[in-house]
């Protein structure tokens, strides 16, 4: 004989009881089933069959899993963590379209000064890795480029610059394989912009 599915056994109810009412009096049909159910858990805890779980609502379900992915200690990096990131920012700031501050500002026919303020002024952006200076992606020398760069710039203060690096210059989906800054056009600047936006999880309007 095929034992049931435990885990689908359906809830006894007050309609299921009364085939008992030719055997014994039934004074409160729906406490003799809560009983009936009872007992047969109980049973089934005692066979060692798996016992169905109460119905739950979806907040109920959706709070269950959600404490399931939580853990009691919070992530920390390690050392080796650090060192590795380190390591990674490190290959990426010294990629040769990334150019000292001294050397884009000559290729931009401007002062370093003004390099400056434009920098701080969120026109132009700006790598660093601790005390190593300044570096600038060299596609900001592209009037085009550069224009979307400030565009993100302008509307994602808070975010910072590696951050929005990544986001300009890795490959998206969206824009056929190509990176924001190799797709952008005269014409396309506020449609890349908002491609970008979405990969920092920006809204903007």
């Amino acid at each position: 004989m095929t034992m049931p599915n435990a885990t689908r056994l359906p809830r006894v109810t007050e309609e299921d009881v009364r085939r008992f009412a030719d055997t014994v009096e039934i004074r409160d049909a729906r406490a003799f089933a809560a009983e009936l159910q009872a007992f047969v858990y109980e049973r089934m805890k005692a066979a060692k069959l798996p016992v169905p779980r109460a119905a739950e609502t979806t907040a109920q379900t959706l709070a269950r899993k959600a404490a399931a992915l939580r853990t009691g200690k919070r992530w920390a990096p390690t050392e080796t963590d650090i060192q590795r990131g380190r390591a990674v920012l490190l290959a990426a700031f010294n990629q040769p379209q990334n150019l000292p501050l001294t050397k884009f500002a000559q290729l931009a026919d401007k002062s370093r000064q003004q390099i400056y303020k434009d920098i701080i002024a969120r026109r132009l952006l700006a790598l660093n890795v601790g005390p190593r200076g300044q570096k600038l992606p060299d596609w900001q020398l592209d009037p085009v480029k550069q224009q979307l760069t400030q565009t993100v710039l302008q509307e994602v203060e808070g975010i910072d610059h590696w951050t929005i690096y990544h986001a300009l210059s890795e490959p998206l989906e969206g824009l056929g394989g190509r990176s924001p800054v190799d797709a952008v056009t005269p014409s396309s600047i506020d449609g890349v912009a908002e491609a970008v936006f979405n990969v920092l999880g920006m809204q903007v309007h």
